[in-house]
């Protein structure tokens, strides 16, 4: 089985620890690497050439809509997800229109995210 290669982006450490581990328990991702803020994710996006990025929507600097604005204008983007506290449409209108192309609650985040998992390698699966 070919493996989801995974960058995590967050600001908060202790949600990045804990992220990995749920997600530890997922045969279909391998996490590669980790970003605390926007700008380290488009660099390590444009670097690891993840297959998924999990970020969150707010950090300092740079948050995660506008990261993924310059990750998916790179050359052959990655799929990416946000994870975010705030769940509200107006939020989500906003994920969409920068093309990420699943939005997470993190209090649903391991069910959520495994779900969207499952889902994206059945859809490749048919392909």
């Amino acid at each position: 089985m070919t493996k989801l290669k995974t960058l995590l982006v967050d600001d908060n450490r202790p949600f990045l620890v804990l992220a990995r581990h749920l997600l530890s328990e997922c045969p279909e991702i391998e996490v590669i690497g980790e970003a605390a803020d926007g700008f380290q994710a488009v660099e390590s996006a444009a670097r690891l050439k993840p297959d998924l990025i999990i970020m969150d929507l707010a950090m300092p600097g740079m948050g995660g809509l506008q990261a993924t604005r310059l990750i998916k204008a790179q050359d052959d983007p990655p799929i990416i997800i946000i994870a975010s506290h705030y769940d509200d449409p107006a939020h989500r209108e906003f994920v969409a229109q920068v093309g990420a192309e699943g939005f997470v609650n993190k209090q649903q985040y391991e069910t959520e995210v495994i779900e969207f998992v499952q889902r994206l390698i059945r859809e490749q699966s048919n392909v």
